[in-house]
C-alpha cells in the first residue's frame, strides 16, 4: 500500500440526481460545504476542473455514465490526492459493487475518504469495511424503494388518467385539458398532409416562412413536429409499458388517424435524412427503369451541370428536366388527366362502408386484458395447458394485429381526396410538397423510362416514356 502524500492534497465531488432548472444550485451547495470540511481539516484542494456530475443518478438503476466519478478514480489512482470528501456517502455511489471500487482505493491507494452528513470511518480496517459495505446496502435499498414508490405513483396516475405535470403540450392549454384551437388545428393539418403523403420538413419550412414559432421560441424542423405527431396524447390516450390507458387531455385528432400516423412515420421505408436527393427529385423512388423491372431510378448530374436520371442497375440516364416538365409542368400530363371529367369520376376515391371504431377499440382493449391474464396464467402453467394457453395468446395477437389494421385503414387519407375537388388542377398548382405530388402521381399511373433520347433527336417522350394509369383501389 502506498503511503500518504505528505501534503494532504484532497478532491471533491459532487452530484445531484434531479436539476429540473439545470441551475446546478444544488451541486453548488455541496461544493461549499465540502470545501468547509477540507479547510476544517487542513487539506490542499486540487487545482483544475471540478469533480461535479449534475443531473446524473448513481442508484442502481442509473444507465446515465458519469463521466467526473470515472475521472475521480483515475486520478485518485493516478496519486493526485490522497483524500475525497463528499456530502454524503451516497453522493459517490449507492451501489455495493462500486462501493468496492471506493474500498480498493483505500486499500491499495491510500485513498481517505471524508463526508459532510455521512460518518467517515477508515476502509483500511475489516470494522470500516463492514460499516461501509453496510450502508452501501442500505442506500441501495433506499433507492430502489425510492424508484418503485415513483413507478407506482406514476401507474397510478396514469390509470386515473391524472396529468403528470412538466411544460405545456403544444394544442393545449397550461392546464394540459383545454384545447388550444389555433394549435390544435395546425396538428390536424399535419396529419392529413402527412397521410396524404406529404413531409414534415415542407411543414416546418412553411411555419417558419410564416413566422410561427415552437412554444420555446425556436424555429420548426421536421423531427420536432414527427414527436408532436406520434405522441399519443394528441388522439387522447397515453402508452404506460406498453398498455394504453385514456388521458388527462382531449382528443386532438381520431386514435384511428393517429394509429395510421404511426405506421406512416415509422415506416423503415421513410426516409429521415433532410439531404436525401428523394427529397429534392420528383422521379427519384418514383419512376422505374424498363429494362429492369422494380428498379427505380436515382438522380446525378453530367459534365454539363445538368441534371440526369440514373438507373442504379444498368446505369442509363435520362435528361431529368425535360421529363418533369413534360410530366408535371403546365400543361402537362398530370394536369391534362385531372381536367378531364371523366377522368376525374374514374380516380375519385371510393368510399368505403364505415367502420365501427368504438367497437373495434373496445374489442382490441378486451383482448389485451385477456391476453395480459393468459400470460401471468402461461408464467406458472405446465405441459398440456401451458401449449392451450400458448395458443389462446397466439389467437389473440392475430386478432389483435387484424384489428390494428383495420383501424389504420380508417385514419389513412387518399392523396386524390383533396386534389379532385371543383378545380384540380388549381389544387395541383398550389402543391408545392413534392412528397404530396409523388403520391398523387402514384395513384395516377406508373412510370416507366425506356432507351433515352441521344444526340440530336427530336424530343418524342411517348418513344420512351411509358405511363400506364393505375385503376382505382
Amino acid at each position: 500500500m502506498r503511503g500518504r502524500a505528505t501534503a494532504e492534497l484532497a478532491a471533491t465531488y459532487e452530484r445531484i440526481s434531479d436539476d429540473r432548472e439545470g441551475r446546478e444550485l444544488g451541486v453548488d451547495r455541496q461544493r461549499k460545504d465540502n470545501q468547509a470540511v477540507a479547510e476544517r481539516e487542513g487539506l490542499t484542494l486540487v487545482g483544475g476542473a471540478p469533480y461535479t456530475d449534475n443531473d446524473l443518478s448513481a442508484s442502481t438503476k442509473a444507465k446515465k455514465d458519469r463521466p467526473q466519478y470515472r475521472r475521480l478514480l483515475a486520478d485518485a489512482r493516478a496519486g493526485r490526492f490522497s483524500v475525497i470528501v463528499a456530502y454524503t456517502q451516497g453522493r459517490l455511489t449507492r451501489t455495493p459493487r462500486e462501493y468496492e471500487d471506493l474500498i480498493d482505493l483505500a486499500t491499495q491507494y491510500g485513498i481517505r475518504f471524508l463526508y459532510v452528513r455521512s460518518p467517515s470511518f477508515d476502509l483500511n480496517t475489516a470494522q470500516g469495511r463492514e460499516i461501509g459495505r453496510t450502508m452501501a446496502a442500505r442506500a441501495a435499498g433506499e433507492a430502489e424503494e425510492t424508484a418503485e414508490r415513483v413507478a407506482r405513483a406514476v401507474t397510478d396516475r396514469v390509470e386515473r388518467g391524472e396529468f403528470h405535470g412538466g411544460p405545456r403540450p403544444y394544442g393545449l392549454e397550461p392546464d394540459a385539458k383545454t384545447i388550444r384551437e389555433d394549435e390544435a388545428e395546425r396538428i390536424r393539418a399535419w396529419a392529413r398532409h402527412v397521410l396524404a403523403g406529404g413531409s414534415l420538413r415542407s411543414i416546418a419550412r412553411e411555419l417558419n416562412e410564416a413566422g410561427v414559432s415552437t412554444i420555446s421560441g425556436a424555429p420548426w424542423r421536421g423531427e420536432v413536429i414527427r414527436k408532436i405527431l406520434l405522441n399519443p396524447r394528441v388522439a387522447g390516450l397515453r402508452v404506460h409499458k406498453g398498455a394504453e390507458y385514456p388521458s388527462w387531455s382531449p382528443e386532438i385528432i381520431a386514435p384511428a388517424t393517429w394509429r395510421a400516423l404511426k405506421v406512416v412515420l415509422e415506416s423503415p421505408d421513410r426516409r429521415r435524412n433532410p439531404g436525401s436527393p428523394a427529397r429534392k427529385y420528383l422521379g427519384v423512388g418514383l419512376f422505374t427503369c424498363e429494362r429492369c423491372p422494380g428498379t427505380t431510378v436515382n438522380t446525378s448530374q453530367n459534365h454539363n451541370g445538368q441534371r440526369t436520371y440514373l438507373c442504379k442497375s444498368c446505369y442509363r440516364s435520362w435528361k431529368a428536366q425535360p421529363i418533369d416538365d413534360w410530366l408535371v409542368g403546365p400543361d402537362g400530363l398530370v394536369e391534362l388527366l385531372l381536367a378531364q371529367e371523366d377522368q376525374r369520376a374514374r380516380l375519385m376515391p371510393r368510399r368505403e362502408s364505415s367502420v365501427d371504431l368504438a367497437a373495434l377499440e373496445t374489442e382490441a382493449s378486451a383482448i389485451r386484458t385477456n391476453m395480459a391474464e393468459l400470460a401471468t396464467e402461461y408464467a406458472l402453467a405446465r405441459g398440456a395447458v401451458r401449449a392451450a394457453l400458448q395458443q389462446g395468446m397466439a389467437a389473440g395477437e392475430a386478432r389483435l394485429a387484424e384489428i390494428e389494421a383495420e383501424i389504420v385503414r380508417a385514419g389513412q387519407v387518399d392523396p386524390l381526396t383533396e386534389i379532385l375537388g371543383d378545380d384540380p388542377v388549381a389544387v395541383w398548382r398550389a402543391t408545392t410538397d413534392l412528397h404530396r405530388r409523388q403520391a398523387v402521381i402514384r395513384k395516377l399511373m406508373t412510370v416507366a423510362l425506356g432507351p433515352p433520347i441521344r444526340g440530336r433527336a427530336p424530343w418524342e417522350p411517348e418513344k420512351f416514356i411509358r405511363v400506364e394509369p393505375v385503376e382505382p383501389a
